[in-house]
């Protein structure tokens, strides 16, 4: 299917993004609006260890605002111009989370909203962590690490107390990679 811009007005810009509304023809010839949201690149991170005990994995919680409550997360950014998501991702991890990974995995990325935004989403599994050095925390960014056993974050998975999308596609997409999670 295609679909003809016919006209694009910028109705806001923000810090990291821009709100347009366009007129556009769809392929029936019908003419509609369509907001539009250009949003940069964002990398998610699942990073874990193996203990004696099993696999647990390093979640960061945080306040985010638009939603008005604290999230249970993988650590996760915004890539800068001009940096390569494999760059952002070290970054982040490093930022968020105080750790640096020996073991990258990429995963395939994903469009998370397609319906409005242009928001590509890049997925890592990281792991052999050790304390990262070089980095300091974001200012702007309050965040408390919480480590979790594999089977305790499906079980708030399955409970509904896991509510960030991004983590959830990340853990759907690492399980090929990740070691047998006793269930």
């Amino acid at each position: 299917m295609s679909i003809e811009r016919l006209e694009r007005q910028l109705v806001h810009t923000g810090s990291r993004l821009q709100l347009f509304q366009d007129r556009v023809r769809l392929e029936n010839g019908l003419e509609r609006r369509w907001e539009v949201l250009e949003q940069p690149e964002v990398v998610v991170v699942l990073p874990f260890e193996v203990t004696a005990e099993g696999m647990r994995l390093l979640l960061v919680r945080q306040y985010r605002y638009a939603i008005g409550q604290d999230l249970l997360e993988f650590p996760a950014g915004t890539v800068e111009a001009g940096e390569a998501p494999e760059a952002t991702a070290r970054r982040e991890l490093a930022e968020e989370t105080g750790y640096a990974a020996s073991r990258w995995i990429a995963l395939p990325p994903v469009f998370r909203m397609p319906g409005t935004s242009n928001e590509r989403t890049y997925f890592f599994v990281a792991t052999q962590l050790t304390a990262a050095s070089g980095y300091s925390a974001d200012p702007e960014e309050a965040i408390a690490l919480v480590w979790l056993a594999a089977a305790e974050f499906e079980e708030r998975i399955r409970s509904g107390a896991i509510e960030d999308g991004k983590s959830l596609i990340l853990w759907l997409l690492a399980q090929p990679h990740l070691p047998l999670i006793p269930r």
